[in-house]
């Protein structure tokens, strides 16, 4: 779990929480669970403060808003950077006794002030805390000494708390993750994570999209995916009847030529809309096939004779009210036995109009098209 503290929020300066594990669970009898704690402090560039020394404070007790019984004598502290003189020297952690419920832990440089200023920071550590067996939600407080660089006096500023969910004995979550990072527009994927058992699971997507995914063995198949779509997977752990604890992770899939979402278009001069490419069924070799265009288009792709073969071509014939109004011819020669050239292909075909392509050559050649739509009519195969 990592949590994020900007100073916009009371304080000079900014703070990044992680627990290792990042799911806590809490402790059942013999079987204690370990954590660790990491408070990283960090400037700001465009606003230097000068600090004194930061203080964590752990909620004490067996309850669930609690966190440990731990013996503060039992705690380990460290701190990793801030070890140049400029940076504090070191910095050093001291347990102090259970006040008002909270095991309070100062964390001071051995050379006091520290100007932050954005370019480096401290990571001040706590360890072997046991976390207590009551599942809940505990907060652990953060307080620094500080002041503006050079101005004014030093004040006590509490940070945000750091929220930390302590789930049932065994509750984990893990490694949500899609089959493909990217598809063709009109695609699925399919979306699978690792968890324990016991938990409600639930996905979101889109806006609106919505499913109860529990008895689905760690593994659901999306719908079908027109724009780039974040999916979130909601995990409730809710064992003992009392309030639940929701743990969520994300992932998104991007999508190749995605559909535009417009509110608010307005245009001025000639536009052109984009339709959907749609690769062409293409006649064999020795062949030839008509097709009908549903809308203005162009058929895009290549021609490719085989290497040390003889040429292959394609003739593409576009006819309206059964005229023929143009023939495009393309060839390929590679003859010479040379790594093979492919020929570009571009026909250019108005609405409602038929097309008759011929593909001439030899098994080996290699025809490859794809209809460009400047509108939604397909580009179909038709019985003459």
């Amino acid at each position: 779990m990592t949590q994020y503290a900007r100073s916009q929020q009371g304080t000079l300066l900014d703070y990044r929480y992680k627990t290792v594990p990042a799911t806590v669970n809490v402790s059942d009898g013999d079987d204690v669970q370990p954590l660790r704690l990491e408070v990283t402090v960090s400037g700001r560039a465009d606003a230097h403060a000068q600090c004194e020394w930061v203080r964590i404070t752990l909620p004490y007790g067996a309850k669930a808003e609690d966190l440990t019984l731990t013996d503060p004598k039992d705690l380990w502290t460290s701190a990793e950077g801030g070890d140049t003189p400029a940076h504090g020297g070191g910095w050093e952690g001291d347990p102090q006794a259970v006040e008002n419920g909270q095991i309070v832990i100062p964390f001071t440089p051995r050379r006091k002030p520290v100007l932050f200023n954005g370019t480096f920071e401290v990571t001040l550590v706590v360890s072997y805390i046991v976390v207590n067996e009551a599942r809940g939600i505990a907060e652990i407080g953060v307080t620094e000494r500080t002041r503006p660089n050079g101005a004014g006096s030093y004040e006590e500023r509490p940070a945000p708390p750091f929220v930390v969910k302590k789930h049932t004995p065994g509750f984990f979550v893990e490694n949500f993750r899609a089959s493909h990072a990217s598809v063709d527009n009109g695609k699925s994927v399919t979306l699978k994570w690792d968890g324990s058992r016991g938990p409600t699971y639930e996905i979101y997507w889109g806006e609106e999209g919505y499913e109860d995914v529990t008895n689905h063995g760690g593994s659901w198949d999306s719908p079908s995916l027109t724009n780039t779509t974040g999916f979130m997977l909601v995990a409730t752990d809710a064992a003992d009847g009392s309030a639940p604890l929701i743990h969520a992770l994300t992932t998104a899939v991007t999508v190749e030529r995605p559909h535009l979402v417009v509110g608010d278009l307005e245009v001025n001069g000639v536009t052109r809309i984009q339709g959907a490419r749609e690769r062409v069924t293409l006649p064999a070799v020795g062949s030839s096939q008509y097709y009908r265009a549903g809308t203005d288009g162009t058929l895009i792709g290549y021609l490719q004779a085989a290497s040390g073969a003889a040429g292959s071509a394609l003739a593409a014939t576009v006819y309206r009210a059964e005229t023929n109004e143009y023939t495009m011819r393309f060839t390929s020669v590679n003859e010479s036995g040379v790594p093979p050239k492919e020929t570009p292909v571009s026909v250019p075909v108005p609405e409602g109009a038929e097309v008759l392509l011929y593909f001439g050559g030899q098994t080996g050649d290699t025809l490859d098209l794809v209809w460009l739509p400047q509108g939604t009519g397909t580009f179909q195969v038709i019985d003459r």
